[in-house]
């Protein structure tokens, strides 16, 4: 904007300085065909006087002998003065003649001027279109290598399958899987709690504690690292890969990763992050994009826990 302004004042500048300078330029062509022409009167008058001196030398010299001196005082008392006042006015035409070229070398100048700042905006126009070319490309290559790691994480959601500890039959696949985990979950914290051989259909789990749960979760983990592991390690790196990143929005990503998730995987992403494996590295992530603004609270073993996490992670402020 700056440069643009300078451009418009130097236009202007230019503008008003034309006028007057175009103003003397005429000027000094009157001036110049004027005295030329009076210098050429002059030349033309001299060698009419030099032509009639001579006329009249030749025809009225009564003298004998050479007698071209009577000749020549006439010629340098009269030829010879109005020749030079003729080159006086030949000099003072060449002098208005380099005064001409240099207002000439002044418009010339500053028109030179106006044309570097075009050029310098037209320099800054290309840097600030490569500039967001360069911001498109990044853009770009950060989405592609974004919904790449989508794909490979959902595709390790996808590839998740349990078998039947006695018919060893695969018996639930892709993200039903985590419905299983969570009830396994469920069951691990009831024993801990009521004892093991005991079954409920509804245990009360309100007054469990987050160090029960955890260690509820921990024997979770261990039956079942093979698939979990793999699947949180993918899904922090996701997180993590949008963290790192320079782009804008950076919510509006974490929201298209979030939305992978069902209701059962952020139960289970939300007691890892309080276990050991996530507590140090992902928690703080969780907390601070709001992983869990839409997690579905009512699968919270006691709703304390909820408390582990700042609001932040909820969404709230």
């Amino acid at each position: 904007m700056d440069l643009q302004r300078e451009i418009s004042d130097a236009t202007d500048r230019i503008e008003n300085k034309k006028d007057s300078v175009e103003g003397q330029i005429l000027e000094l062509d009157k001036k110049i065909i004027s005295f030329t022409r009076w210098a050429w009167v002059f030349v033309w008058a001299g060698l009419i006087i030099t032509l009639v001196g001579l006329i009249l030398f030749v025809f009225t010299n009564t003298e004998t002998g050479f007698a071209l001196n009577l000749l020549g005082d006439f010629m340098a008392g009269t030829v010879a003065s109005i020749w030079s006042l003729a080159g006086l006015f030949f000099i003072y035409v060449a002098f208005l003649g380099q005064k001409q070229q240099l207002l000439n070398q002044q418009l010339e100048i500053m028109y030179s001027q106006l044309e570097v700042k075009y050029t310098r905006l037209e320099l800054a126009g290309q840097k600030a279109e490569m500039k967001t070319q360069n911001e498109t490309l990044k853009q770009q290559k950060f989405e592609n290598t974004f919904f790449q790691l989508l794909t490979l994480f959902n595709s390790i959601v996808n590839s998740m399958d349990l078998r039947n500890a006695q018919s060893k039959q695969i018996s639930t696949v892709g993200r039903d899987c985590f419905l299983v985990f969570y009830n396994r979950f469920v069951s691990n914290l009831t024993e801990s709690v009521y004892g093991k051989g005991i079954y409920m259909s509804e245990p009360d789990l309100t007054q469990v504690t987050i160090e029960q749960s955890v260690e509820s979760y921990n024997t979770l983990y261990l039956n079942e690292r093979a698939d979990l592991s793999h699947y949180f390690r993918t899904f922090y790196h996701v997180i993590k890969f949008i963290d790192n990143s320079n782009v804008e929005n950076k919510k509006q990503y974490i929201a298209i990763a979030r939305a992978q998730l069902s209701s059962y995987e952020q139960i289970i992403l939300f007691y890892n992050c309080l276990h050991k494996n996530g507590n140090e590295k992902f928690k703080p992530l969780i907390d601070r994009y709001g992983l869990f603004k839409n997690i579905d609270d009512s699968l919270i073993v006691n709703q304390d826990h909820l408390d582990a996490y700042e609001n932040s992670a909820y969404g709230k402020k």
